[in-house]
Parts: C-alpha cells; structure tokens; sequence
C-alpha cells in the first residue's frame, strides 16, 4: 500500500488541480475500486487534501471515513443499477465517481468549517417526478419556407431539400448543410436552428463552419453564405470552429455586438438572464465590436460586455468557458445562482430559493450527464439544501 499511497497523493493532488490526464484519471479510480481498506484509503485522501492545503488540517479520520463512504456508496449504486438496466455503458459510474471525488475535494474544507448540527439532506419528492435526468440531443430545424423539423426524433439521412441545399441528419446525431458548388442564389434564405431548455445540438454549415449550441440556444444562418461575408446571428451560447476563408469573414451578431473572424474557435455565450455577455477565443483571433467600441482579442482572452455595452477583457481558464461543450459543469468560485442557472437550462427545470441567499462561492467540476438528484447530493457537502417539486428544484441555503 505504500507505493498506492505516494501514488495516490500525487494523482488527488493533480486531479483536483485540474491538471489530471484521462490516463491518470483513471488509474485514481482504480486505486479507489481496489482498495481492500476503507480506513486506510480514507486517510490517505485526508493526507492528501493536507498536503495541498498544509495550514488547513481539519479531516478527522471519521469525517474521510464518511465522505469516502459517500464516494464509494453512490458510485457502487451507480454501477449495480446499470448492470441492470444499461449494460452498454459501464464506464459511466466510473466517471460519476471522479466527479463525486472532486466536487468533495472542492467543498469539503468549507464544509467542515460550516457544516450545520445536522448534515443537510436532498429531499426528492412527489409521486409524478422522483428525478429529473439530464438534457441532450434535442433541437428544432426551422426551414425558410416554414417547415420545421425535430431533429431529436428525425431518423438519420437526408431530412429535407430547399433549392439546391440539403438537409442532413449524420448518424452520430448532427445537422450538416450542404449545397452545390455551382450554386448561384442570394442569401436571404434564412433558417434557424434552436434548442430547447434541456437541449443541446453541432450542426456543420454548408463552408465547414462548425457550431455547438448549449440549451436554450439558437443560430440563424443563410442557407447559402454571400459572396463577400458569412454572416450568423445567434441567441444563448454558442461554440464555433469556423472554416478559413480570407476572401469571406465569418462574423457572429449577438445582441448589438458583433464579431468577426476569418478562420478560428471562440466561444460567445449570450444569455439575456446574465448579467453580462461573453467572448473567449480559443485560438486563431477576433475583433469584437458594438457602438461602444471595439476589442480585438488574442487566445485564453475572454471580452465582457456589459449592461450598457462597456467591453472589458481578461485572460481565463478556457477548460471553464468551454466545459459545457465537453460535457461538464465547471465552477470555479462560483455563486449558488449561477450554478441554479446553468442547473435550469440544462435540467429544463425552474429554480425557487427559499430564504436569503448567502454570498458563497463553490469550485468543482461535475458532469453533465447525471440526473439532477445527483449533482444536488453532491452540493449538499457545501451545505446546500435543496428538493425537487414536480419540475422545479427549491434551494434553502
């Protein structure tokens, strides 16, 4: 157990410092599975959280012993209930349990400096909805000739023609564009791909373009671009991997803003129930501009606009910004509402708060693909109370 231990210390203290590979991800949750002693492998994520935090040596032996519980408790459920019902994906509690290691590496310390009396439950009630399971493929196709199309429930290949562009349903479960070479057409056919609350959809445009839309999104596009610019306008948060073209600028309208690239991935997220507007470029370059001026940003800058249009840039972790697009939740000193928010669109749920809400900040990162009743279990060791009701999830801090 020595060589597991010095191992065990260094993944715990790479992994919650988000530094961690696939590789040695997994090889720390092997060492967890296959430990032969709770009481031993308990102390040694407490001697690792202290050697991370060397002023704050607060884990009892007790107190490892139950958030490792909690650990391997969830994760074993997680496993047994799908090799009843999901033979097919047997990695997936794996996964549940790295998120359930970190976010309890995140929380724990302000946990035990806060905890209440009593440890804070998850209370999931009513007799119609026990749970609420995770968004995903799900999008309508509005055509410029009024058709629409759900593309959730479209079966694969071709889903519809308009002039000479067609409509494509890939067999992963993307939207692809494509039109003829010779095409000569204007470009006021405009379509729109929209997602839902709980939604999310890539659709690949007729240059190449590529564009992620996280849920409550849409993105208006010409069926075909115009000789001299590809022009897109989008609502809620988009990803973009945009196809080079120096004879034709990409450029992304999003509220009064706009911005304009000739071959580069960034990310715009634009929801109107934010306090601000966010750009961050992940590579290549892009000039932002609105009435109030204009920025031009470089990789790992994000620009943020504000209420009254004021840009504002900064450097910023891009794993945060992009995570959703990976398939994760990520806070990073983050309030109980933002998190609510995300949690909302994601879960097609509303969000009650009961009492004042504390200023707390929260760090860690979950993922996107478990039922709602599982990310709040994992809150509560932040000393979040929270319930479902029907389709809303109630928060009493």
């Amino acid at each position: 157990m020595e060589t597991s231990s010095s191992r065990l210390a260094l993944l715990f203290s790479r992994y919650y410092s988000g530094l961690a590979t696939d590789p040695e991800t997994n090889e720390l949750m092997h060492l967890i599975r296959m430990s032969e002693n709770d009481e031993t492998l308990a102390a040694l994520i407490r001697n690792a959280w202290e050697s991370l935090h060397p002023d704050e040596k607060e884990f009892s032996e007790e107190e490892s012993g139950k958030m490792l519980h909690s650990i391997l408790q969830t994760a074993e459920n997680q496993h047994e209930e799908e090799e009843e019902q999901e033979k097919v994906r047997p990695m997936r509690w794996l996964r549940y349990a790295a998120a359930s290691l970190l976010i309890i590496a995140g929380f724990s310390l302000y946990w035990l400096k806060n905890r209440p009396e009593k440890a804070p439950e998850v209370a999931v009630t009513g007799r119609q909805v026990t749970d609420i399971p995770p968004g995903g493929n799900r999008a309508m196709l509005s055509l410029s000739d009024g058709r629409q199309i759900p593309l959730d429930s479209a079966a694969n290949g071709l889903l519809g023609s308009h002039g000479a562009a067609n409509f494509t349903k890939t067999d992963d479960g993307k939207l692809r564009v494509a039109v003829s070479e010779n095409l000569q057409e204007t470009n006021n056919q405009s379509n729109r791909l929209s997602t839902p609350k709980g939604g999310q959809y890539q659709v690949t445009l007729h240059d190449g373009s590529k564009v992620w839309l996280n849920a409550s999104s849409s993105i208006r596009f010409p069926t075909v671009f115009a000789n001299n610019n590809r022009t897109v306008e989008i609502s809620g948060e988009a990803y973009f991997e945009v196809t080079k073209d120096r004879k034709r600028p990409f450029r992304v309208r999003f509220g009064t803003s706009e911005v304009e690239v000739l071959g580069t991935s960034f990310n715009i997220m634009a929801y109107k129930d934010e306090s601000a507007l966010k750009t961050t470029l992940v590579e290549g370059s892009v000039k932002l501009r609105n009435k109030k001026g204009s920025k031009k940003l470089t990789p790992g800058q994000q620009a943020t606009i504000s209420a009254n249009g004021a840009i504002q840039t900064a450097a910023v972790d891009i794993d945060r910004e992009i995570a959703w697009k990976n398939g994760l939740f990520y806070f990073k000193d983050s309030g109980i509402e933002e998190i609510m928010r995300q949690a909302a669109r994601w879960y097609d749920i509303d969000v009650n708060y009961e009492g004042k809400i504390p200023k707390r900040q929260f760090t860690g990162k979950v993922s996107r693909n478990v039922n709602i009743s599982e990310l709040l279990n994992m809150l509560r060791y932040a000393g979040v109370n929270a319930r479902v009701e029907q389709n809303k999830v109630v928060v009493k801090m």
